[in-house]
């Protein structure tokens, strides 16, 4: 018995095939009784193995354990979600980074989740979920009473979510106001027609090249020193690029153009690149994303 965040519960013993398959048969009949997707597999972390264990088979590193439990989601693949991995890139499901805090900051804030996305991306993880679009706001443990994000930045996270892999709600846009819900349809309607299809296309060449889909600027421009101190923007490919604001009370932001030819979501057309734009204006119900012309 281990401790956890819900209080105490009991280890399954992934690398026993018993256990495993008597963990997925229980799912599948969940799945078939109330017709249910899939699943979102929490922790998995080595930190909630005991002191003290033994496996039914040995390991020769602790993070196989991690492994193992990966691997049990793989019949749940399509649309099944894992908080941790360990050498697990070869398993096409959504790793969700871990858990962020309903703050601005760098300190698992906003500010924290592009810079952790690259990483896991450049790790060879291509399809990444970028935890619940406000952070993890939690209930009030004096009474119970569970209060919701700061509106300003619960529109910044939604509005950076809708360019990645994947957009978590857990705190739905109609606890705000109308503005707020009609800014969650915009984005995750461009979610839809913008960036899933690319998505899309750049899943199918992962096998082929290894290469990652959101990609750091320096990706298309490894020459250029700037491009490695940006942690504030990010690539879809090759093609997309996407400088969301993240700064409270800030409505323009710095944006660097890489070499080549841009079109901005605004129409405009940037061909005297490299270029830094200071200031650049964007709206609390917009972000900044350009195309790759040539």
């Amino acid at each position: 018995m281990v401790e956890w965040w819900n209080g105490i519960g009991a280890i399954l013993d992934f690398t026993n095939p018993a256990a495993r398959d008597w963990f997925q048969s229980h799912l599948r009949q969940l799945r078939h009784k109330y017709g249910i997707s899939s699943f979102k597999f929490d922790a998995g972390e080595t930190s909630y193995l005991p002191k003290q264990f033994s496996t039914f088979r040995p390991l020769s590193d602790p993070s196989i354990w991690s492994r193992r439990y990966t691997e049990m989601a793989i019949p749940f693949y399509e649309l099944a979600e894992v908080r941790v991995g360990y050498q697990s890139q070869n398993i096409s499901c959504f790793f969700r980074i871990i858990d962020r805090d309903s703050v601005w900051g760098y300190e698992l804030g906003l500010k924290s989740l592009i810079p952790t996305v690259l990483t896991i991306s450049m790790l060879g993880y291509p399809f990444i979920s970028a935890d619940m679009i406000g952070g993890n706001f939690l209930p009030n443990k004096t009474d119970g009473a569970v209060e919701i994000p700061d509106r300003e930045l619960y529109i910044r996270w939604l509005e950076l979510s809708a360019f990645m892999p994947s957009m978590q709600f857990s705190i739905p846009p109609w606890l705000y106001d109308k503005e707020v819900v009609e800014i969650a349809q915009k984005f995750t309607e461009l979610h839809e027609s913008l960036v899933a299809p690319l998505l899309l296309e750049l899943a199918g060449e992962v096998t082929d090249t290894g290469d990652p889909i959101i990609r750091p600027i320096w990706w298309i421009s490894p020459r250029d020193e700037a491009t490695h101190r940006i942690d504030s923007q990010f690539l879809i490919g090759d093609t997309l690029m996407v400088a969301p604001v993240l700064e409270m009370g800030k409505q323009e932001r710095d944006v660097y153009l890489p070499a080549g030819k841009w079109r901005s979501y605004k129409g405009e057309l940037f061909e005297k690149t490299p270029v830094l734009l200071t200031d650049y204006p964007v709206d609390l119900d917009e972000v900044a994303y350009f195309l790759w012309v040539s």
